[in-house]
């Protein structure tokens, strides 16, 4: 494991040194964190956990990676508490806010997985994130940071042997993500539609029913309107 004080990116790191497969990077900061769909991840200094995990490439399961190592990350959190849930395709939730982000990339050499789990914001300061968010501490969850990062670590490498092995299940993604069976709202950038999400394939695309009929997401913005 290596500790940073500062970087520019936890993932971009990861993509420069050499491979090792587990190694685990970690900073205290970042300047230029990176989530998905090119957004910035907010990683003010010791507020949150920011680290990236260098993997094998996957070669088998691929459209499953998001959904593995988002729980994952729900995994290694419900160690602390069970009030978390998983969004598709693989955020963190917790009383309808986000605590935590997964950023998967793909390299010739190497898979690289960011994780970003908010701990010590306050309200005030989550009050201006572009996105509802909440953190470990503003929910008055206790948790040790140490054991949170290992409880990730293995969470993360078991997703991954799960993946090599082709027995990653989408069902562990589905009974922790109230989205599924909810009336949904989704957001492209060529469209916007609501419908009723009915499951994820074993592919990982979303189903949703519409009123023009059934359709298979891959990515998109996804917000719940009625949950069950």
């Amino acid at each position: 494991m290596v500790h940073l004080e500062k970087v520019d990116s936890t993932n971009e790191e990861a993509k420069r040194v050499p491979f090792c497969h587990g190694l685990c990077i970690v900073a205290r900061e970042q300047t230029e964190g990176k989530g998905r769909r090119g957004k910035r991840w907010l990683s003010e200094r010791d507020k949150g956990l920011y680290a990236s995990f260098l993997l094998r490439p996957i070669e088998k399961n691929v459209s499953l990676s998001s959904l593995a190592f988002g729980w994952a990350v729900f995994k290694s959190l419900s160690a602390f508490s069970d009030r978390f849930y998983l969004k598709w395709p693989n955020d963190v939730y917790i009383n309808g806010r986000k605590v935590a982000g997964i950023l998967t990339e793909g390299l010739k050499d190497r898979t690289v997985v960011g994780v970003g789990i908010n701990l010590y914001y306050t309200r005030k300061e989550l009050s201006l994130f572009p996105v509802p968010a909440t953190s470990l501490s503003a929910e008055g969850i206790e948790f040790d940071r140490e054991r949170l990062l290992m409880e990730l670590y293995e969470s993360i490498l078991e997703a991954h042997r799960l993946l090599e092995e082709e027995k990653f299940k989408v069902e562990l993604f589905e009974e922790n993500c109230p989205l599924i069976g909810s009336e949904i709202r989704v957001e492209k950038e060529d469209e916007t539609f609501t419908g009723r999400a009915l499951g994820i394939d074993r592919e990982g695309a979303l189903i949703v029913e519409t009123e023009k009929g059934i359709k298979r997401l891959f990515s998109g913005d996804v917000s719940i309107r009625e949950v069950k």
